[in-house]
């Protein structure tokens, strides 16, 4: 028995899979009204009905999800992890890692960069003198602290061509599939 059918199906395929098992072995579906039987045909699509009005309240709902999400960061007020040369100080604002040997570490990972030309190029130095990087663990309760890891190449990239050494605020740099949905984000800098 389930109180909401909407919720046995994500989409109308699946929910019209469903109808199509009940009519196979006469099973009645009912909702707080009705009784369905879907080998009748009029009940049969009030209840694809019901399904497609549950797909469009799904996706209406998950608009109006990410148009929020969208106008926060807007706003700048959206706030995903900081990488580890940067920290949140009392007053909200995004200032430097006050760990000296922190900034040091990144600043030898950006003027190697200037000199070698190549993330793998500084990855490998990095390694020969023996200089682990200094990342900050995203999962987990928060604060994450900074944590010093082995420079590797995703490593040594994930510093690079982070925006929030610059300076800049992004959103959506990347596309994401959410379910059957793909959404593309609007970039903000």
């Amino acid at each position: 028995m389930s109180l909401d059918a909407s919720r046995l199906a994500r989409n109308n395929r699946d929910w019209h899979q469903l109808l199509d098992l009940c009519a196979l072995f006469g099973v009645i579906i009912a909702n707080g009204e009705r009784l369905y039987d879907p080998c009748a045909y009029h009940d049969r699509l009030l209840l694809g009905l019901f399904g497609i009005m549950s797909e469009a309240e799904l996706h209406q709902i998950s608009q109006r999800l990410h148009q929020g999400e969208r106008q926060k960061a807007a706003r700048g007020e959206l706030r995903f992890g900081l990488p580890a040369g940067l920290s949140l100080a009392l007053s909200s604002q995004i200032i430097l890692n006050p760990d000296e040997e922190v900034q040091a570490r990144l600043c030898l990972v950006f003027s190697k960069f200037r000199e070698l030309g190549s993330a793998r190029a500084v990855m490998r130095y990095l390694r020969k003198e023996n200089f682990p990087l200094p990342m900050r663990p995203l999962h987990g309760p928060a604060p994450h602290e900074v944590v010093w890891q082995e420079a590797t190449n995703p490593r040594v990239l994930s510093i690079l061509p982070n925006p929030g050494y610059a300076g800049a605020y992004v959103y959506g740099r990347r596309r994401q599939t959410v379910g059957a949905f793909v959404r593309t984000c609007i970039c903000h800098a």
